[in-house]
């Protein structure tokens, strides 16, 4: 199942979420730590999401994203120098920070709406 976004959906995300995001591929209340992922990030020095179905998102430093997709999937956080990545909700408020150096982790894309990436 694929979210459908709408200008109004677009416009009731905070600045500070927009602020370089691009449309393209970037949770439920339960972040786990669970077995790989179908298809695993091999991409270095970035951050990397992952649907149920295998496709893929890629951050690195100061990227931004829309999450494409809706239900299970996977991160991994790679990003150099101790690098966050920052997942927003709906209305644009952080609700959930994923720590340097961790993953894979199991998540539900459905509640995540933007990531952006810090390093």
């Amino acid at each position: 199942m694929r979210k459908t976004r709408t200008a109004l959906t677009v416009l009731a995300l905070s600045a500070a979420a927009l602020t370089g995001m691009t449309t393209g591929a970037a949770a439920t209340d339960s972040f786990s730590t669970s077995r790989a992922a179908a298809a695993p990030c091999t991409v270095p020095d970035a951050f990397c999401a992952t649907s149920g179905s295998g496709d893929q998102l890629v951050l690195h430093c100061g990227e931004s994203a829309l999450v494409p997709w809706s239900g299970v999937g996977y991160w991994d956080n790679r990003l150099p120098g101790g690098g966050i990545v920052k997942m927003f909700d709906y209305y644009g408020s952080v609700n959930h920070v994923a720590p340097a150096d961790s993953g894979p982790t199991e998540i539900n894309w459905s509640l995540v709406w933007g990531l952006r990436a810090y390093c």
